[in-house]
């Protein structure tokens, strides 16, 4: 009897210690980083009644006979999952997701939780929140860098500031569009005047934009003469307006005496030949009469009576193809058509046919010499003349600039020669400026004291092809001393092909004007035969990003802390600096913690040494900024073992009461 009442007793003490376990965990149902516990139980050493036996001949073997004496405990052990994390905003708020704990370094000893409700204390002092420990981890130096070093207490440096830093590294990324012109034409110099000896280039107005978007100066010089229109005159002289046909020559047989057939045909021998008859005309019509019919009844040709006095030619009547162009193609016949029509003979031509055919094709040449703004060796090529569709004169020059630019002269295009048919003689060429192609960024630099300049890069195209002049520049203070300019060109597909420096300098330096260090800018265009920098393709000009190394000072404005819980400082002048790094510490035997109270645990030999490191870099862990870990006591299992616990501890207080009932009966037996 008194081996199932013991057996009862330690059945109820330790029933008792389960429902301790699970009290205390509902207990910290809400306690940071708080790990449930569990309760297991193993059995005590067993009585042994009777020993087993082997088989022996005719008898088979007994299994031995033992009788239990309770149960005890076997561990109390800590569930180490992962709790659920909790939003808070708070910067200084860490959990960790994954393995490690924070380390802790209290008056006497260093201790590892995994409560993260930290705070900056007026020392700057990362520390826990009842205040009595100080985060540890490693500081970094000056440069942001981190060692291997010790860990020690987290100090925010609230009041440091960092040293200016000049710029020697510019990155671009951007892109020039292929496609661009800003290449606006304006009229310079027109060229040669007209005065007594020359007819002048007639240049009315220059409009349009260079297709190829190059700037600079063309300079185009003509030779030749325009086309010129066959042109005629009567073969009697003295003629007036009022002047009646049958009186020329002094009348009578002299005179007009008959015009029934009068025929003008326009562009002999040409595929355009056409016939007029002459019509409302008789002997008695007058000269003006005859000029009227002759404009109202035959298109492109013009007939008119020279008034001028001071003209060779003053007294006759003018006979001209509107067209301007050779003779052979744009030309007039006048001709009395039969005998009953005597005008032509009487009045133009003896034979009765008139030709005038001595009209002249253009002789026009322009030569374009051309010399691009970035200083590039001069290229000429020859322009095209294009005729009034309905004068036949040249009034217009195209292909200045690949195209896009038209030059008019609405009179007509003269030579800008001394003489028009010699290429050697004098030449006051017709000037046309084109604006130049251009792109700029612009992104603030630093010399050693930590003064800002504004520094411009300017991208201009030029005549060589895929080619563009770059420039940088400075604003006042600060000079140029050199490496400020160069070329730029890519590949047919838009990569960067080259980056160059005028003489090959390697860098931009300047002068900033407020210290006597110049600096020293390398400019860093990307990655050759790549996309990663500046690029030329038919899309807009863009600036994506222009980024700079340098800075001036800054103070500390404020901090973050990233994933692998490196404390990084933003200061004032935009530098983003690590500061220190949280340290985390792991164990190879986390059961084997102690707890120390306020959520700290405590090392014993059982859970080994610790080994500090950083979360991702040697834990593969990553600390939250801005969260809390939460308990990680599941409520409803913890409930169902409060169950389980009480069933046991009655059914064990069962066996007690029993077994004194038991022994209550023995003891009756000596009545």
């Amino acid at each position: 009897m008194m081996r199932s009442l013991q057996a009862g007793v330690n059945g109820v003490r330790n029933h008792q210690l389960m429902m301790d376990v699970v009290g205390n965990n509902i207990a910290n149902v809400n306690t940071l980083g708080f790990k449930g516990g569990r309760i297991t139980f193993s059995d005590t050493i067993s009585q042994l009644l009777r020993g087993g036996t082997a088989p022996r001949d005719s008898r088979g073997g007994i299994n031995p006979v033992q009788v239990g004496l309770g149960m005890k405990i076997q561990s109390v052990d800590n569930n180490f999952g992962q709790g659920s994390l909790e939003n808070t905003g708070y910067t200084t708020d860490l959990a960790i997701q994954g393995n490690g704990f924070f380390i802790v370094s209290t008056a006497d000893q260093d201790l590892y939780t995994r409560a993260g409700n930290f705070t900056i204390d007026s020392s700057g002092r990362l520390v826990t929140g009842n205040g009595n420990g100080v985060v540890q981890g490693r500081i970094a130096d000056a440069d942001g860098n981190l060692t291997n070093s010790a860990i020690q207490d987290l100090v925010i440096p609230l009041q440091q500031k960092t040293a200016p830093r000049s710029t020697d590294n510019v990155t671009l990324y951007c892109n020039l569009d292929e496609d661009a012109s800003m290449a606006t034409a304006s009229l310079g110099d027109s060229g040669r005047s007209a005065d007594a000896t020359h007819a002048g280039t007639g240049i009315t107005s220059v409009v349009g934009t260079a297709d190829d978007g190059v700037g600079g100066t063309h300079s185009i010089s003509i030779s030749g003469v325009n086309a010129v229109q066959s042109t005629g005159y009567s073969a009697i002289a003295g003629l007036d307006i009022t002047t009646r046909l049958e009186d020329i020559n002094g009348g009578g047989a002299n005179g007009v005496t008959a015009i029934d057939d009068f025929q003008v045909t326009m562009d002999v021998g040409g595929d355009d030949e056409v016939t007029y008859t002459i019509s409302g005309l008789t002997t008695g019509s007058t000269i003006g009469d005859l000029i009227n019919a002759l404009e109202d009844q035959v298109p492109g040709a013009s007939f008119s009576l020279i008034t001028d006095a001071t003209d060779p030619n003053f007294g006759t009547i003018q006979v001209q193809r509107d067209y301007a162009g050779d003779g052979g193609t744009y030309n007039i016949q006048l001709t009395d058509g039969s005998a009953s029509s005597d005008v032509v003979a009487k009045l133009f031509d003896a034979t009765g046919t008139m030709d005038v055919n001595d009209g002249t094709a253009s002789t026009l040449i322009a030569v374009d010499t051309f010399t691009d703004s970035a200083g590039n060796s001069a290229t000429s090529q020859t322009l095209e003349f294009e005729a009034d569709p309905t004068t036949g004169l040249m009034t217009r020059l195209n292909g200045l600039g690949d195209g896009g630019i038209e030059i008019i002269a609405n009179g007509g295009f003269g030579s800008t020669l001394d003489d028009p048919t010699d290429v050697t003689s004098a030449d006051e060429p017709i000037i046309i400026e084109t604006a130049d192609t251009d792109h700029s960024t612009s992104i603030n630099v630093y010399d050693e004291l930590g003064h800002s300049h504004n520094m411009t890069m300017t991208f201009t195209k030029t005549s060589v092809q895929n080619e563009w002049k770059w420039e940088a520049t400075v604003g006042d203070p600060a000079n140029a001393i050199s490496g400020n300019y160069g070329t730029v060109q890519f590949n047919t597909d838009g990569t960067l092909r080259a980056w160059n420096y005028e003489n090959n300098r390697g860098a931009f330096t300047f002068d900033p004007g407020t210290s006597n260090q110049p600096v020293s800018i390398q400019i860093d265009p990307g990655t050759y035969g790549a996309l990663d920098g500046i690029t030329q393709t038919s899309s807009s000009f863009t600036t994506t990003a222009v980024s700079q190394n340098g800075y001036g000072m800054g103070t500390l404005e404020s901090i973050d802390i990233d994933s692998n819980g490196e404390i990084i400082g933003n200061f004032s002048n935009g530098v983003d600096l690590v500061l220190a790094a949280i340290a985390l510490a792991n164990f190879r035997n986390n059961n084997g913690l102690e707890r120390a109270g306020d959520n700290y645990w405590a090392t014993t030999e059982a859970s080994g040494d610790p080994v500090v490191g950083l979360a991702e870099t040697n834990f593969g862990s990553t600390i939250q900024r801005g969260f809390l870990e939460m308990s990680n006591v599941d409520l409803v299992k913890e409930f169902t073992d409060m169950i389980t616990a009480q069933r046991g501890f009655q059914a064990n207080a069962r066996v007690i009461t029993v077994s004194d009932q038991i022994l209550t009966e023995v003891t009756n037996l000596k009545r």
